[in-house]
């Protein structure tokens, strides 16, 4: 299962690494699609992040394709040889997310929409594959499955001292009526003994 898996990784990693490096070298073959992208996507992030982040984001198409790029290829290389696999995988995901946005066949007309279909449904795949490696954990369970066992196996220990308790505590308070009660008869009996003591001692 592990070779399957690697298999895998490497193969798709191998995807992004390749389309990635294009991107970084010839950003001008997809700054067209790109270009849409961009007019909307750009000014949203300069009015969401902070003035002294806001006015680092690039509005150049060919920039923006560069850095997608740039993170495909990181993305790739992650997932193919297995450093920082689910990093990469998110990496290579959110480097998807522009060319799924370009490919949407909407709007097409009849001739172009059975080819871009075809493109549209790619990428969304490669993306779903993507998110499916970002879930990957190579077999062990994951931190948030590992958090929240944790959280269960405490309560249950929880639950179990707190029975101990209620029990112990139980015993002990009926113990201690037994003790009063037996120590309430003796008090009567020695009342008993001194009151016949006395009375046969007076004439």
């Amino acid at each position: 299962m592990n070779l399957v898996r690697g298999i895998g990784r490497l193969l798709l990693g191998g995807f992004f690494i390749v389309q990635g490096a294009k991107a970084v070298k010839d950003p001008a073959q997809f700054a067209t699609a790109a270009e849409p992208i961009a007019q909307r996507f750009v000014p949203l992030a300069q009015r969401t992040l902070p003035p002294e982040a806001s006015a680092y984001v690039p509005e150049d198409p060919e920039t923006l394709v560069r850095l997608n790029g740039a993170a495909s290829v990181l993305g790739g290389l992650g997932m193919a040889t297995g450093i920082g696999r689910r990093g990469g995988a998110y990496l290579a995901a959110a480097s998807m997310l522009p060319h799924v946005l370009a490919a949407d066949p909407r709007g097409a007309t009849p001739a172009e929409k059975n080819s871009i279909r075809s493109v549209f449904l790619r990428n969304l795949a490669l993306l779903g594959a993507a998110l499916v490696v970002s879930q990957d954990t190579a077999g062990q369970p994951s931190l948030l499955w590992r958090a929240s066992d944790s959280r269960k196996r405490l309560a249950r220990e929880a639950d179990r001292t707190a029975k101990f308790v209620a029990r112990e505590t139980g015993n002990t308070g009926r113990a201690l009526a037994k003790d009063i009660k037996r120590y309430k008869r003796e008090a009567q009996l020695q009342a008993r003994i001194a009151r016949k003591t006395i009375e046969g001692a007076l004439p």
